[in-house]
């Protein structure tokens, strides 16, 4: 953006030799230094105008010279100073203004720009430039709307800043999410002038925002098939004496997904977004017992502060599960209503910086089972898997490179159950790791790719004993406690806006101090999504 400012207001050296600061007295060292700027010899010319400003410190001229000189070898703060003596100095020269808004505005002192933006347009000094660089400032700012307004003013007084006015008009609506608009100015900037650097970075921009329009629509469908084979679908002990049946636990699973949100983009600080989601588990193998449907439907209205937004959740997840819940079947094993999950509860986003993200929860669970299987010969009310209890957790996410971002989670849970040996508390941290894996041009070519890593680490402490059998076969009582760690790496590759490939493996490996909940699954996935 530098380069685009830089380029504004250029110095018309003819008009300052004819105006009345340059009939100051002069001697032959500014004459000299004058030269030497007007032969881009800026390092000499600093060496000069210093002497020259050192013998002649009221010399307006030779302020605007030196501030020049300075302001060419990016040395904004130094130019900054002689070009604001070049105003203060009599007689001012008001060429110095525009120059002198333009280093402030480099130098992020936007309230000193303001201030001389003030002074030239109660002057009428270069109106079209100045209400360019207001623009710029405002935009700064954040306040888009009355940028777009100086950009237009800008464009209207001066036909040359058309492109660059456009440019930061589409810039501005990018930035308050009015993508529309933004594709507009966009294309306009690309065909004002097809060869031109501007040109160049709003076909960037135009590519940007054509993607962003269609990630951010109103409302999106994704469906997604994959296919997968779980090797322990059954979680069967680690330990053979605990295991039962000498089968394989292991089975293909086929499991369709469809998601349905609906987000649409206010104007205003507002946030909405509703969705739903459902989900399949078909299995090769266990189809009575394994076999699951899920459908999940959320809302999260919320508001936008700025750096900080706050959201309300409310979610409702319903499982049905392929089962025969008599203790001893009698084949009646169809889709049965297994589970209800309701969640409540505010989430608070604050931006720490452009591309770290900071996100916080503290939420009510509430679950109820229904078609329960109880084998267990313990009283029945023990193992009532009915529950309820608080969930919080806080989540940190940096983006960084291209779509590439790390994730850092911890999260706290306490489940009250109707049945004692179910009543437990929760602590899990977990890590995710988002890498492209493809250069720019390649990605340009084949759609980008990325190499996934997570992982997370659960302890799960049960608050009441329960009895068990030991790896021996005694009988045993005891708190139970679950360590379970989880890995996973895979690779997405988004072929095109619409398709997206995925591959996946995860190993679960749950450890507890009952052998009966001890074992390991490994799982490998391969999926496509379709998103439109």
């Amino acid at each position: 953006m530098k380069k685009v400012v830089l380029i504004i207001s250029i110095f018309l050296l003819s008009f300052i030799l004819n105006s009345a600061a340059f009939c100051q007295t002069q001697n032959t060292l500014l004459e000299d230094g004058i030269k030497q700027y007007q032969s881009e010899n800026y390092e000499e010319a600093i060496d000069i105008l210093e002497k020259v400003r050192e013998q002649e410190p009221k010399s307006s001229l030779a302020a605007f010279f030196l501030g020049m000189a300075y302001k060419q070898t990016m040395t904004y703060d130094k130019a900054a100073t002689n070009l604001e003596d070049a105003l203060k100095l009599k007689p001012a020269v008001k060429e110095a203004l525009v120059e002198c808004v333009n280093v402030l505005f480099q130098l992020n002192k936007l309230d000193e720009a303001k201030k001389w933006i003030k002074v030239a347009q109660e002057q009428n000094i270069d109106p079209a430039n100045i209400a360019f660089l207001e623009g710029m400032v405002l935009s700064r700012e954040r306040k888009y709307t009355e940028a777009v307004a100086s950009f237009e003013k800008a464009k209207s007084l001066d036909q040359s800043l058309a492109q660059t006015s456009d440019y930061q008009i589409g810039l501005c609506y990018m930035n308050s999410r009015k993508y529309k608009y933004a594709q507009e100015r966009f294309k306009a900037t690309a065909s004002f002038d097809p060869k031109s650097d501007l040109a160049a970075y709003a076909r960037q921009y135009l590519e940007a925002v054509e993607n962003t329009i269609f990630y951010t629509r109103p409302v999106r469908i994704t469906i997604g098939l994959s296919g997968a084979y779980d090797d322990n679908l059954t979680s069967k002990p680690r330990l053979q004496s605990l295991a039962g049946s000498t089968d394989s636990p292991g089975s293909n699973v086929f499991s369709p997904s469809l998601r349905i949100e609906y987000a649409p983009l206010f104007d205003g600080p507002w946030l909405f977004n509703a969705q739903y989601a459902a989900m399949g588990s078909f299995n090769e193998r266990y189809v009575h017992t394994r076999d699951s449907i899920v459908n999940t439907f959320s809302v999260i209205p919320g508001y936008n502060f700025g750096r900080f937004s706050i959201s309300m959740l409310g979610s409702y997840t319903n499982y049905s599960l392929r089962t025969d819940s008599d203790v001893t079947p009698d084949g009646n094993a169809g889709y049965k209503h297994y589970q209800d999950y309701y969640t409540f509860g505010p989430i608070v986003k604050i931006m720490l910086t452009e591309k770290q993200i900071l996100e916080t929860f503290v939420g009510y669970d509430k679950k109820n089972y229904y078609n329960q299987v109880i084998t267990s010969a313990a009283p029945f009310a023990d193992n009532l898997r009915d529950a309820e209890g608080f969930r919080a957790y806080l989540s940190w996410a940096w983006f960084f490179q291209n779509n590439g971002f790390i994730n850092l989670r911890y999260e706290v849970a306490k489940e009250s159950t109707n049945g004692s040996y179910w009543d437990n508390s929760l602590n899990r941290l977990s890590a995710s790791l988002v890498l492209p894996v493809l250069p720019d041009d390649w990605s340009q070519k084949i759609g980008p790719m990325y190499v996934q890593l997570a992982g997370s680490f659960t302890a799960q402490d049960y608050t009441y004993p329960q009895p068990y059998s030991a790896a021996d076969g005694s009988a045993r009582s005891d708190r139970r406690e679950d360590r379970i760690y989880t890995a996973s790496a895979g690779l997405n590759w988004d072929i095109s806006k619409n398709w997206t490939c995925l591959l996946q493996y995860t190993r679960t490996q749950s450890d507890c101090n009952i052998p009966v909940y001890e074992n390991t699954k490994n799982l490998y996935t391969m999926g496509v999504e379709f998103k439109f």
